[in-house]
């Protein structure tokens, strides 16, 4: 069951990540797009608030926890992303002391990132009852299928490259 949950988080966060090098985006200078990323934003707390049932005051102490656990999932991934690029890139000129070491930190990041559901999964039970913080899980995995269909369906309005 978690080997499933994490790659579906990971597969997210692929498509996620490739969404984000579309050139086709607008404000996207190096980054993911500040549009996108506010419009991102957005629907996801208009998702989780309808889904989750979050009252207004659930909501002031809900979203600060759950930013944290966000970031700290996206930095994670990040690391984990850049570990795994600048081996690709480099694979012929590291040496094995150098491929141990970043081995080792890849399984590092990979064990936080398995304890991160763990750890706020109390953080989110002290805030909500049991029953919103499952709404949460269902949720996440909505909102997931969501924007991964919203990806698939731009994709399908663009004219082919040739």
């Amino acid at each position: 069951m978690s080997r499933l949950f994490f790659s579906s988080i990971l597969c997210f966060f692929i498509f996620l990540q490739a969404g984000a090098q579309d050139p086709g985006m607008p404000d996207r200078p190096g980054g993911r797009g500040k549009a996108f990323g506010e419009q991102m934003q957005v629907e996801r707390i208009a998702y989780f608030t309808e889904k989750v049932g979050l009252t207004t005051e659930e909501a002031q102490f809900f979203w600060p926890v759950y930013n944290e656990m966000d970031n700290k999932r996206t930095a994670l991934f990040e690391e984990r992303a850049s570990i795994m690029h600048k081996y690709m890139n480099d694979a012929d000129h590291l040496n094995d002391k150098q491929v141990e070491e970043q081995l080792n930190r890849l399984v590092a990041i990979q064990r936080q990132e398995m304890a991160l559901p763990a750890e706020y999964d109390a953080k989110f039970r002290k805030v909500l009852s049991a029953r919103k913080v499952m709404n949460l899980y269902v949720a996440e995995m909505g909102f997931r299928n969501y924007l991964l269909q919203k990806m698939r369906n731009r994709r399908g309005d663009r004219p082919e490259k040739q």
